[in-house]
């Protein structure tokens, strides 16, 4: 039953896979439109083979703006910040699209409505560049999303949304993919990351993979 999943989970993988890119050239390639403050596309059905349109109002902002109070003073505090910031658009944009009971993993569950981490590091990088545009990261700036590959970690492909440490330009993975919707992003140096990390092993994150 989930042979041909996976076959194309790998074949999608391999075909997006990037280094660190400028995010704007990674949404062209996706066909997606630039998200703005006020509409973001949003993707789900693996792949972002279904892309819907998200509208952003006030009450959405004041929501991500409290998850990023009280104002960070350090690059680790900005992080903390941003990882409650993801959860908060992932409410917001799942009620919306219909995502909001996507599960953990990509083969936990399937459908439409449910993400796989195409879906998730795309959905975050749109995130991160509507939060740029509000001027609400201060010590990071966006990349584009990469790809951790089986020749490193013996695993399934898996992608990730990137952020830069201004100043250091030190890269860490912005991850949502290991949680259900709505829970706050792992962020981990992105090294760590593509050795295999996770964040625990109950999660189920790699055996669902």
């Amino acid at each position: 039953m989930r042979t041909p999943a996976l076959i194309i989970a790998v074949l999608t993988l391999s075909a997006c896979a990037s280094s660190n890119s400028d995010y704007r050239s990674y949404l062209q390639g996706r066909q997606l439109p630039m998200p703005t403050t006020e509409s973001l596309p949003h993707c789900h059905a693996y792949g972002c083979q279904a892309v819907s349109t998200v509208a952003l109002d006030a009450g959405d902002w004041k929501a991500v703006q409290r998850a990023m109070k009280p104002k960070a003073k350090t690059a680790e505090q900005e992080r903390q910040r941003i990882a409650r910031a993801i959860s908060v658009f992932e409410t917001r944009a799942g009620a919306k699209a219909g995502t909001d009971g996507d599960k953990t993993g990509t083969f936990t569950e399937m459908g439409r409505y449910q993400q796989d981490c195409v879906d998730e590091s795309t959905n975050t990088t749109i995130y991160l560049s509507a939060m740029e545009q509000k001027g609400l990261l201060k010590f990071h700036s966006l990349r584009g999303p990469t790809t951790r590959t089986p020749f490193r970690t013996g695993r399934w492909p898996h992608q990730s949304a990137v952020i830069a440490e201004n100043g250091t330009d030190t890269l860490f993975a912005v991850d949502s993919w290991f949680h259900d919707n709505g829970h706050p992003a792992e962020i981990v140096p992105l090294e760590q990351w593509k050795d295999g990390w996770n964040p625990d092993i109950r999660h189920g994150s790699f055996e669902q993979q």
